[in-house]
């Protein structure tokens, strides 16, 4: 459940932009306060043009994946849609940017005061897609803080972590999940090219997508390590059922 340890998403949003870090520019509305409000809405369409439409809950362990329209124009589809879902869920809004334009997008995670890790990859999509695409196209580091990164880390990449570190570091939980994308030109309520999603709990329904790809070969790997060994005492076995060969006494010559 929200509360001031781990306040509800819009919040969190709210709590990024007051720090300093951009963010899409956003509405949100309470459970059962669309209806009645909705040239709200209509209004924040007119200012962006195209708007994603989320749904969130209060308890985010249990209602994780939530209703969301991605990218819409159309206000009716966009109100039928939300008026629906706004009767369970919050209804946030934001400005849709094009995921054909990101040029990386990832997950700063920082376990503690002290370490922190970092997935990303290039090319078209939000964090999220980050579960779903090709590991091999997943880069991922460790380090702790004070420690250079990779040099092949882009610029934006480094100094939005840097900048980030003093505010997860505050906050009353860990570890910490800050979702990013960066653009190629300036974006969302700060116009600069990095734009902080969202931060969140870092075990919260997510482990880091490095982290699965690992499980997985690390299950795969058990999975053969045991098929050798049922080989391996099947043959030990069948070596002592084999009755051993008699020499029929007679020498050969060469």
């Amino acid at each position: 459940m929200a509360n001031e340890t781990y306040p509800l998403k819009n919040v969190r949003l709210e709590q990024l932009h007051q720090a300093g870090f951009n963010v899409a520019d956003f509405i949100c509305f309470p459970p059962r306060t669309l209806s009645g409000r909705e040239d709200e809405l209509r209004a924040f369409l007119a200012r962006h043009s195209r708007i994603s439409c989320r749904h969130f809950h209060e308890d985010e362990t249990r209602y994780y994946k939530c209703p969301v329209l991605y990218d819409q124009d159309d206000i009716e589809k966009i109100l039928a849609f939300c008026l629906e879902y706004n009767q369970t869920f919050f209804t946030l809004c934001n400005e849709a940017l094009k995921l054909s334009d990101s040029i990386f997008a990832g997950n700063i995670l920082v376990r503690s005061k002290r370490e922190y890790a970092i997935e990303y990859f290039s090319g078209e999509g939000t964090p999220r897609d980050i579960e779903a695409i090709d590991p091999a196209r997943i880069k991922y580091f460790e380090r702790k803080f004070g420690s250079p990164m990779p040099s092949d880390v882009p610029e934006a990449i480094q100094s939005l972590r840097t900048s980030l570190n003093e505010f997860a570091t505050t906050l009353p939980i860990t570890p910490v999940i800050i979702e990013f994308s960066i653009y190629p030109y300036p974006v969302g309520r700060r116009k600069s090219n990095a734009i902080c999603w969202e931060w969140r709990k870092g075990w919260l329904h997510y482990a880091m997508q490095h982290n699965i790809n690992l499980m997985a070969e690390n299950e795969k790997l058990r999975k053969e390590v045991e098929r050798l060994q049922r080989q391996i005492e099947q043959l030990s076995e069948s070596s002592y059922e084999d009755p051993i060969p008699e020499f029929s006494g007679r020498s050969f010559q060469l």
